[in-house]
């Protein structure tokens, strides 16, 4: 009996423990699926804006204006906000892998929240008439468009108004390198990527592999902000308004309505803007890896750089030709003018030197087509991307050859390695939903009032982060637009930003939500 009663205790207690465990390793199942990083994230980029709103408060303080007080709220805000996501994600997110769930919560909601926090000092101040009107110029600023609903040059504004401006746009730029090299990869594949220095940038969905690159990549995004500040300032500006610039510069926030070059009218200015732009097109971590290797001459043999570089060759002399062959300048003034403007459309900052809006349409629709083109993977420029464009190219002419030749085997390769399929994949669709985006917001635009090539001036500005191709068209200030078209490119701001993949799967989330629900 004694041994019988032993037996029912073993098994009464194996069944305890077997349950007891199954249920423990659901729950832990649970956390690991929930959004505890997502939180975390979200977190520190609420404290981060807290934090950047005070630098604002304090220079006003110096400079005793009245708008210090127009900073307090928001910064009290974004901290208390910040602190209690943090709290949400702290306990389980760190040591944790980000699931494509959480990147993708992330890369759509970090905008929205940004823009919120960022559209305070604008709502208190009471400069703007709407709620719609503070948020675009908030985004504007965070997704580095430098368009402006303001019916007045935003220069205009008061200094610390103004330097918070320039303060979201240099954060939008480092918040878009930085998502682009830890959380994009997970969400969209790694498209694009992983050609970059032949391969040898690393991801890892883990926090601390993306804390690592993210501290890489904001070290060198610092880094060549003070170099830019130190390039205007020897260029002949005050160091507060060389600080400005090269953040805006830096970011590929540039414009037409503010930090306009053409009020100046000095040539080593806009050939220190052309050398800050140029750097600014660059992959960051390679050029981060470049550095540390102590190898400058590697970012010369990166194929993207070298086919960027010959872009910007062809079409800045294609531009210089026209403009002498017009007369529209003579020699000097057409290099001048044909190269720098190249440059600020595809690094897609949209600076303006000269008035453009009034060229010959050749010479418009030629910048118009640079925006499309963008900097190199891994900077702060919009636009497709010279990698992906590359690939493109290499795909099209590979399936030529396979047309002519059907039993040829072709790859395309990029530095001497075979890109995956998979990455050919997502690039091709990438390019179909980039150009669909285009045309159908183009669309929703033109119902707005304006012309339907301002509005497609307007809808590239938007997705690519130019906003200065509006002005190609005679669209340079936004605040006669409705509040609703307002919101719609707003929307198209964001939609660029989180690089189109990002929405995508949220919606079909929430659709697939709902389908479970019914």
């Amino acid at each position: 009996m004694a041994k019988l009663e032993q037996r029912r205790y073993n098994s009464i207690y194996v069944k305890f423990s077997v349950g007891w465990e199954r249920r423990a390793g659901q729950k832990h199942m649970k956390k690991e699926n929930g959004l505890e990083l997502f939180w975390l994230l979200m977190g520190q980029m609420s404290i981060l804006m807290a934090g950047a709103l005070m630098v604002p408060f304090l220079a006003a303080l110096i400079w005793q204006e009245r708008e210090a007080w127009l900073f307090v709220l928001p910064a009290a805000f974004a901290y208390g906000l910040g602190r209690k996501m943090v709290e949400f994600g702290s306990r389980e997110g760190r040591g944790h892998q980000l699931t494509i769930k959480e990147g993708v919560f992330f890369m759509t909601f970090v905008w929205l929240l940004m823009g919120v926090i960022g559209l305070m000092p604008y709502a208190i101040s009471g400069i703007f008439p709407s709620f719609a009107a503070a948020y675009f110029e908030a985004m504007s600023s965070l997704t580095t468009t430098g368009l402006s609903c303001l019916p007045y040059d935003r220069l205009e504004l008061p200094r610390a108004l103004l330097l918070w401006h320039s303060i979201m746009s240099w954060l939008g730029g480092l918040t878009f390198v930085v998502t682009m090299v830890t959380v994009l990869p997970q969400v969209s594949g790694c498209f694009g990527i992983t050609l970059s220095a032949r391969q040898s940038i690393f991801f890892s969905p883990v926090w601390n592999k993306m804390a690592q690159s993210a501290r890489q990549g904001t070290t060198v995004y610092g880094c060549i902000t003070i170099l830019a500040a130190a390039v205007y300032y020897l260029a002949g500006l005050n160091p507060f308004e060389a600080l400005l610039r090269a953040m805006v510069t830096i970011s590929s926030s540039g414009g037409t309505s503010a930090y306009a070059f053409i009020y100046y009218n000095n040539p080593a200015l806009e050939l220190a803007a052309f050398v800050v732009m140029l750097l600014s097109s660059f992959s960051l971590l390679l050029v981060w890896k470049a550095w540390n290797r102590q190898k400058l001459l590697m970012l010369l043999r990166d194929t993207e750089i070298q086919i960027f570089l010959l872009a910007v060759l062809g079409a800045g002399a294609l531009l210089s030709g026209h403009l002498y062959w017009t007369g529209a300048y003579d020699l000097s003034a057409s290099l001048r003018y044909g190269y720098f403007h190249t440059m600020s459309f595809i690094s897609t900052n949209g600076f303006v030197a000269a008035p453009f809006w009034l060229w010959s349409s050749f010479d418009r629709y030629l910048l118009f087509l640079l925006v499309f083109v963008g900097g190199c993977i891994g900077s702060a420029t919009g636009g497709l991307k010279i990698m992906r464009l590359l690939v493109l190219f290499r795909l099209s002419w590979a399936e030529l050859r396979r047309t002519l030749h059907p039993r040829m085997v072709i790859a395309v390769k990029i530095d001497g390695l075979p890109v995956p399929d998979k990455i050919i994949g997502r690039i091709i669709a990438f390019f179909f939903l980039y150009m669909l985006v285009f045309i159908v917001f183009a669309l929703i635009l033109s119902l707005s009032g304006i012309s339907i090539i301002q509005a497609l001036g307007l809808a590239a500005g938007c997705l690519t982060s130019t906003g200065a191709s509006s002005a190609l068209f005679g669209l340079s200030n936004l605040h006669i637009l409705p509040d609703w078209a307002k919101v719609v490119c707003t929307l198209l701001m964001i939609l660029g930003r989180v690089e189109i993949f990002s929405f995508l799967v949220l919606l079909d989330m929430g659709r697939r939500s709902m389908q479970k629900r019914w």
